[in-house]
């Protein structure tokens, strides 16, 4: 009778892991046979446009017939001008279109596959204008723009702009240099394209930075799930078999750029590399350090047991600390990846280039200067008392448990801590780690810790304060025993180790706790003044 059970409830989990593929084994069947109408628009080149043969070719064209060759699928991809195939699209007389610029407005009305290009939008003049350097100074002019486009949403926000709409961006380039508008403005690869082939990189520039960067998707009428699933299902095939790849290379690999813009490209993409194989190199420096010690740590094995408890307590430290370096690490580099993404788009833009110049330096400090608060603490070393500033070690260590924190809602508040302590610097930080992580271990939730600094004739006081659950008096009196442990009242070896270091260093430590009312701890280290004398 068990074995039965055991044999349903296995065959239940069986047809759950298999619902999607049979699922999508029944849409794919429902298709047989049909073939899928693609629209595109006829003139939008590189994506899609018909050549001086007549055959329709672009990005767009061989993305559609690589996924139709992927599912073993009919389609029929044709060549409209971009009003027809928006109308075509709604009015269900097409199936989807292969390439459109997905907006806000745009997905009330379509569902998009996933993305297969970023896009922008630029504004193109002739050389000799001067009046127009932005978005800004379209107010009152005539600006050609493509029907459809999303260059529409962009300018419906200038005051007073006067659009002429032109059935493809060829047609509103020939209105610009016919003199008919004073500036056009569309996508800006398809722009480029158009001005290299007909050799106008003397009389047309672009002005303004990109506007409007989205991401490039297919597009099926709005609760199409069918032919959305098989569209993205065919994009990332094609995408991880290397055929998207190739085709991207095809066509975008050797951008159409303007004269002397190649070269700083390549550079900036240069240094954006360098910037990332410095930070893994910087990583791979700290793990391997990291390593480096365990297995040394592993083949002595000759270390007291006090050294062997400090070292323990150290990666215990560090491993409730972990979320907090992740978090502080993740955001230089998410900083320094937004940059290095928007390199292709914004290279010639100079004030892009001015904030990657004053921004990515910076996040690197902000690197360097976490790794080497990690490396001070985590490397051991002999101790070498010396004068510290309570509060620049605080800052120090607060960084790092602000993860923590925040997922309780705890505030630390500071007083006086700008007083001079004489002690070790990676013990006092190891001190301060061990006691602030105890006591947010003991606040369930929107607590307070309170440090306060001060001083006598003799000493640096410090004073740190919660209202966590507080230490019944039976446990207050083990706290400072090797290995004991109270996971009730999150206090531990930490708590043995952090005496022994406070005793290390010429210093006292003293506890006073009412269980459900807070803890405060009261430590006295050498004053640095007195020391130094």
């Amino acid at each position: 009778m068990i074995h039965k059970k055991h044999m349903g409830v296995f065959m239940l989990i069986f047809i759950i892991i298999l619902l999607p593929t049979i699922t999508y084994a029944i849409n794919e069947e429902s298709l047989e046979g049909r073939v899928i109408r693609i629209g595109g628009d006829n003139n939008y080149p590189p994506y899609e446009f018909i050549d001086q043969s007549g055959s329709y070719r672009g990005f767009n064209v061989d993305i559609m017939r690589a996924v139709a060759i992927e599912l073993g699928i009919d389609i029929e991809l044709i060549p409209m001008s971009w009003g027809t195939a928006l109308y075509s699209l709604k009015h269900g007389e097409i199936d989807a279109i292969q390439g459109i610029t997905r907006t806000s407005s745009r997905e009330e009305i379509y569902d998009f596959t996933e993305a297969l290009v970023t896009n922008s939008q630029n504004i193109f003049v002739m050389k000799n204008t001067t009046h127009i350097a932005g978005l800004e100074d379209l107010s009152g002019v005539k600006v050609a723009i493509q029907t459809g486009d999303v260059t529409d949403e962009i300018l419906a926000k200038v005051p007073d702009i006067i659009l002429i709409e032109k059935e493809n961006q060829a047609e509103a380039l020939d209105a610009l240099l016919n003199g008919e508008v004073e500036a056009y403005m569309g996508n800006r690869l398809t722009g480029i394209y158009y001005i290299q082939k007909r050799g106008l990189t003397e009389d047309v520039k672009i002005v303004g930075v990109p506007m409007y960067v989205t991401q490039y998707s297919s597009a099926v009428q709005k609760g199409n799930k069918e032919i959305l699933d098989l569209l993205d299902k065919g994009i990332e095939a094609i995408k991880k078999n290397g055929t998207y790849d190739k085709i991207y290379k095809k066509w975008f690999g050797e951008e159409i750029l303007e004269p002397g813009i190649r070269w700083q490209r390549l550079l900036y993409i240069s240094l954006a590399i360098i910037l990332i194989a410095l930070i893994a190199i910087v990583i791979i420096i700290i793990l391997n350090r990291s390593l480096k010690r365990e297995v040394e740590n592993r083949t002595n094995e000759i270390k007291r047991l006090y050294d062997m408890a400090m070292h323990d307590d150290k990666m215990k430290a560090l491993g409730e600390l972990s979320a907090g370096v992740a978090h502080e690490l993740r955001n230089p580099l998410t900083s320094i990846k937004a940059f290095i993404d928007m390199l292709p788009s914004k290279i010639n833009n100079p004030e892009f280039v001015e904030e990657l110049v004053k921004i990515v330096p910076k996040e690197i400090n902000r690197l360097n200067s976490l790794v080497s608060t990690l490396l001070d603490y985590a490397k051991p070393k002999a101790s070498v008392p010396q004068k510290n500033i309570l509060k620049y070690v605080l800052s120090d260590i607060i960084i790092l448990l602000k993860q923590k924190m925040n997922e309780k809602n705890i505030r630390i508040i500071e007083s006086g801590t700008d007083i001079e302590v004489w002690a070790d610097t990676s013990q006092l930080k190891q001190i301060m780690i061990n006691i602030l992580l105890n006591s947010i271990e003991a606040i369930e939730k929107n607590g307070v810790i309170s440090i306060t600094g001060s001083t006598d004739d003799k000493s640096a006081i410090i004073t740190i304060t919660d209202n966590g659950c507080g230490i019944s008096q039976g446990v207050l009196n083990k706290v400072f025993d090797p290995f004991f442990t109270s996971k009730k009242y999150g206090y531990g070896i930490g708590l043995s180790i952090t005496h022994q270091l406070i005793k290390e260093n010429k210093g006292q430590i003293v506890i006073d706790s009412i269980e459900g009312v807070g803890t405060s701890i009261t430590i006295s280290l050498p004053i640095a003044t007195l020391a130094i004398e």
